[in-house]
């Protein structure tokens, strides 16, 4: 999918200004458009396709996989597999603005994003009664945190975090925000180009091929797209403390994305709630990594942990069955 430069052109006069109709006229004219702007969300509002892997029985416990910024569900074709072998189901979809989505490569807004978790919550809680989790690698770790923060009534039951898109600590933080809202506001069209290597050695050679060849996945970035990611990192971290979830946070040496400071002032928020895995050798998108079956494993070590550790009452959820 290409996405062409914005290419603002002034007209070479200046245009009339069109007349302005009679008051009643634009009376009538709203009455005939109330009701369709009362539905002119519903498209854009509707329920995300769920990929699903499921184990033999009833599951230990539920996973809902939330993909990076750029990625689409296609990033837990070898992961939900590796759950379900061990009991676990996971639940992944693109989120709006990626993969198969129209409106791929433009950016949702954080609140689209929180709401698609928050339906598929509800999804998942009338189909399974044991405990929860929400993974989020990259930009899902900021939308599993804005939502689990914003939303504790969700019951979730903790949250494993794999890089997630945060941003305290940053210095001249807001000196790069001025620039990058600069910039959009003159050009939000223009690329910027993602490196995505078939042969990149930091990846499982599977994962490294995808994402350089697969055309669901977004090699160039819109400025104003980078923007709204860069917003709404902030916006996670703002909300981080807040959060009184159990967390699994994972990190590797080798991210050239999330910064180690704004990884090392989440873990100052969250305190003892929570566990820290750090991989020296590990890229920025730790499941496409080669030490894929490690991050796996920590994680199903750590749910193993979780659920043993849970009140036997917290096992029933209303509404469920």
């Amino acid at each position: 999918m290409t996405y062409l430069p914005y290419k603002a052109k002034a007209p070479a006069f200046p245009l009339p200004s069109p007349p302005l109709p009679h008051p009643s006229t634009m009376l009538r004219i709203l009455l005939l458009l109330l009701p369709l702007l009362a539905h002119a969300g519903e498209h854009t509002m509707h329920h995300p396709p769920l990929k699903t892997w499921l184990p033999e029985n009833a599951p230990r416990a539920v996973i809902l996989a939330l993909h990076s910024f750029g990625d689409y569900s296609a990033a837990f074709d070898h992961v939900g597999p590796w759950f379900a072998q061990r009991g676990y189901a996971l639940y992944a979809w693109d989120q709006r603005g990626f993969g198969a989505h129209d409106n791929a490569g433009e950016w949702p807004g954080g609140e689209i994003l929180e709401q698609d978790l928050l339906r598929v919550i509800d999804t998942v809680r009338a189909q399974h009664n044991g405990p929860l989790f929400v993974l989020g690698e990259s930009l899902g770790g900021a939308v599993a945190i804005n939502v689990a923060a914003r939303n504790p009534e969700t019951g979730i039951d903790g949250l494993v975090l794999l890089a997630p898109a945060v941003r305290e600590g940053i210095r001249l933080r807001y000196g790069w925000n001025l620039a990058i809202n600069t910039t959009t506001l003159f050009r939000p069209g223009y690329l910027l180009e993602v490196e995505r290597r078939a042969d990149d050695p930091r990846f499982r050679p599977a994962s490294a091929q995808r994402l350089a060849t697969d055309p669901h996945v977004l090699r160039e970035v819109r400025m104003d797209a980078y923007r709204g990611l860069i917003r709404y990192a902030d916006r996670a971290s703002d909300i981080a403390p807040a959060l009184r979830q159990p967390v699994l946070l994972m990190y590797g040496g080798e991210d050239n994305s999330v910064p180690a400071i704004s990884i090392q002032r989440l873990r100052d928020h969250l305190g003892e709630q929570a566990s820290y895995r750090f991989y020296p050798e590990g890229p920025h998108l730790l499941l496409q990594g080669r030490q894929w079956e490690q991050v796996l494993t920590d994680s199903l070590n750590w749910l193993e942990q979780s659920r043993a550790t849970r009140a036997p009452a917290e096992l029933i959820y209303s509404g469920a069955h």
